[in-house]
């Protein structure tokens, strides 16, 4: 059976991403696993106390989710170097997603290391669904931010099949001219070169992605190409708002060496300021 792996603190966080998650559990009929990861790193006592007191709230929690949502649950305590690699160790072959609760905001940190999601995404293919808005019901609406690269179009395909998009009216989404994407170069321009020079990388990127949906084989979505300065996370939500999406979903480029070291990636501002849920392939 297809599994749910729902990461729990059993904080207030936590509780909205239960929720969607049973929600899809229960329209899917996968099974649910909750689990409450602990960051090896502490002191051997407190390791053991806070397993203690997590695994009987655990069972507790998943019996009660049995018994009133009629969705099978079952309950692990880990521990790893790290609460994403405590994460990371339940889960096995059977998971087809990862719920987590919304991001919290340690912008130093995350600059250096990466947000917990973005560490579990670097080191699985399992999507990871971040829950920030409280759900009320399915989603409705998605906007599919595609950069239009491979990685991008293998996670398009999904959509269509995939418990969380699958039925979901879809946007398919390109950038062009953000603030990333801007050579320094570009910035020296005046506004009518750099006007037609966007006018133009838009023309093209529309003929793109009209490529890129017709590979992806998707057959009933919008599509949209968008010039816009500002970073892209930035864009997107605007944009989100804008589309009444209810669900962003992207295949974060995962950058290595020093970029990855030292950017401060999309994925971090989206994960730190977007007021809807985030779907990461």
């Amino acid at each position: 059976m297809s599994q749910i792996v729902l990461a729990t603190d059993l904080s207030d966080r936590a509780e909205r991403a239960q929720r969607m998650a049973l929600l899809i559990a229960r329209e899917t009929g996968f099974s649910l696993k909750l689990v409450y990861a602990i960051d090896a790193d502490q002191p051997a006592a407190m390791i053991e106390a806070q397993r203690n007191e997590a695994d009987s709230m655990l069972q507790r929690l998943a019996a009660t989710i049995e018994k009133a949502d009629q969705v099978a649950c079952s309950a692990e305590v880990t521990t790893g170097s790290g609460v994403d690699a405590a994460i990371q160790a339940a889960v096995d072959h059977g998971t087809t997603l990862i719920v987590l609760g919304s991001h919290r905001k340690r912008q130093i940190r995350d600059l250096f290391l990466g947000g917990t999601s973005e560490r579990i995404l670097a080191h699985t293919d399992v999507p990871i669904l971040v829950v920030r808005a409280a759900p009320v019901a399915r989603y409705r609406r998605l906007l599919f931010a595609t950069d239009l690269s491979d990685a991008s179009l293998e996670a398009a395909r999904k959509l269509p099949t995939h418990p969380v998009t699958a039925g979901v009216s879809t946007t398919i989404l390109h950038l062009v001219g953000t603030e990333e994407q801007s050579p320094v170069a570009q910035n020296q321009m005046s506004d009518r070169v750099r006007d037609a020079l966007l006018s133009n990388e838009q023309a093209v990127a529309l003929q793109r992605l009209e490529r890129f949906v017709d590979r992806a084989g998707l057959d009933v979505v919008s599509q949209r190409v968008e010039a816009d300065s500002r970073p892209t996370a930035t864009a997107l939500i605007e944009l989100a708002s804008r589309e009444g999406a209810d669900l962003i979903a992207l295949n974060p480029r995962r950058a290595t060496g020093v970029e990855g070291f030292l950017r401060y990636s999309v994925t971090t501002r989206l994960l730190n300021s977007s007021p809807v849920d985030l779907l990461l392939f």
